[in-house]
């Protein structure tokens, strides 16, 4: 029995794709394989949570912690399971200290609940 698959490339933007497909032809061809491009991504409120976290990494650095917080409440709201909700938290803030490593321990505070930030990484 054949598996149905499906595959996403994603890039910061179209600039960073490569463009020679000759030895994977067919899977874009029949659609398995698709590129995405975070920077042409449309508002991350209208993206599904998963998205709209990895779509962080391309934000601009004046916006990320606006976004960061947004990303923040959805999940807190949309994911009931507890570890996937501490799973996406991680991300959130892993993304964030790669992005502006000179962020304060305190902006970080303010981003997530003390009980929240004591069970990240950087805590």
């Amino acid at each position: 029995m054949a598996s149905e698959w499906t595959a996403a490339i994603l890039y910061p933007s179209r600039n960073v794709d490569t463009v020679n497909i000759k030895h994977y032809r067919e899977f874009f061809i029949s659609q398995r394989v698709m590129r995405i491009y975070l920077d042409e991504l449309t508002d991350a409120n209208s993206l599904p949570i998963s998205l709209a976290t990895v779509k962080l990494i391309v934000t601009p650095e004046d916006t990320a912690t606006v976004e960061a917080r947004e990303l923040i409440a959805r999940t807190k709201s949309e994911i009931n399971s507890p570890t996937k909700q501490q799973e996406l938290l991680q991300l959130i803030e892993t993304i964030l200290l790669y992005k502006l490593p000179t962020i304060s321990r305190e902006e970080l505070e303010e981003m997530f609940t003390l009980s929240e930030l004591r069970n990240t990484r950087y805590f």
